[in-house]
């Protein structure tokens, strides 16, 4: 029993071949969603923590709750707490949060609006990329502080890590230019004052 050819050389088993990658395609990006989604909440769970540990800003109930959480999870909370809130690098960590116009605004994509984020405590940026119809990719990038909630998207790009490295350079861009807005109407109003 032969196998039917089609136009172009293409045969049935061709397209049943296809038609069976694109479901294997399929299963390992629905396979990666759910991890990303699982993480994803895992992570929204920790910021949580964080910010709450911080609200407290001493050792509560509360607080001892969380640390005890995470004992188990592989990485050492008491011995971070017992280090005099020392992090990594010889830095300092503070659990005082400050305001978009205080923030340490630096010019590097992704690290640098992360590393603006831990400085500042506030909640680190969330990064969804999509395909577009021309076969680009795009990124929007979601970041919350203590006085804004942003979104910004980022341009069209050829893989998914130029996508998410516009999306945070668009969003430092826009970090900038709220904290300069804010800088200005503090001066006018104290110079309103005087």
């Amino acid at each position: 029993m032969g196998v039917s050819e089609k136009s172009g050389g293409i045969t049935e088993n061709n397209i049943d071949q296809m038609y069976d990658s694109l479901q294997s395609i399929q299963k390992t990006r629905d396979d990666l969603l759910h991890e990303h989604h699982i993480l994803a909440e895992r992570s929204a769970q920790c910021d949580m923590d964080i910010q709450t540990i911080l609200s407290e800003g001493k050792m509560t109930r509360t607080v001892k709750s969380i640390i005890d959480k995470y004992k188990n999870t592989g990485s050492n909370m008491a011995e971070v707490v017992n280090s005099s809130c020392s992090g990594g690098d010889g830095q300092t960590l503070t659990t005082k949060r400050i305001k978009l116009r205080e923030a340490p605004l630096l010019r590097n994509k992704c690290q640098e609006l992360d590393e603006i984020s831990r400085d500042s405590n506030w909640i680190l940026p969330r990064y969804t990329v999509l395909p577009s119809e021309d076969g680009m990719f795009q990124t929007s990038v979601h970041l919350r502080g203590v006085d804004f909630d942003l979104s910004i998207e980022g341009g069209l790009r050829m893989t998914p890590q130029e996508a998410r490295l516009s999306g945070a350079a668009n969003m430092i861009l826009e970090l900038s230019r709220q904290a300069e807005e804010e800088k200005s109407e503090d001066e006018s109003t104290i110079s309103g004052v005087a």
